[in-house]
């Protein structure tokens, strides 16, 4: 059987572990290593990331997230664009860095990158700077 043939059944949820609200009034602004712009700002449940210049038209979207404080300063989180279409980030505030791994819209690329943290504003910016 190849993958392609392979159809799991529709599954529930499987949602674990500890999450964290830290990053609720946090801002950061990054550039990923393939040219990407963004700014991103966390509320406590809902992110807006505005894509500020990159590959396509600038734009600004926002959706419920969910995050995990995997160490000090270390943060894993995700959110669902649409069914089947994902992004997951590893954001690094100690090192400066950005980490994502995400299928995207409209055909569900993979988009697999690093960025650097061009600035950190809010509640956990004063760890980071």
């Amino acid at each position: 059987m190849t993958a392609s043939e392979f159809a799991p059944p529709a599954q529930e949820d499987k949602i674990g572990g500890p999450s964290t609200t830290e990053l609720d009034g946090t801002s950061v602004e990054y550039v990923y290593s393939t040219g990407n712009h963004y700014r991103m700002e966390f509320g406590a449940d809902t992110l807006t990331f505005r894509l500020l210049a990159g590959s396509a038209p600038p734009h600004t979207v926002t959706l419920p997230y969910r995050a995990r404080l995997v160490r000090s300063g270390l943060y894993l989180v995700t959110w669902t664009v649409k069914p089947g279409v994902h992004v997951t980030l590893l954001l690094d505030l100690a090192e400066r860095l950005i980490h994502v791994s995400a299928l995207m819209p409209p055909n569900q690329w993979e988009f697999f990158d690093i960025g650097r943290l061009l600035s950190v504003e809010g509640r956990t910016g004063e760890d980071a700077r």
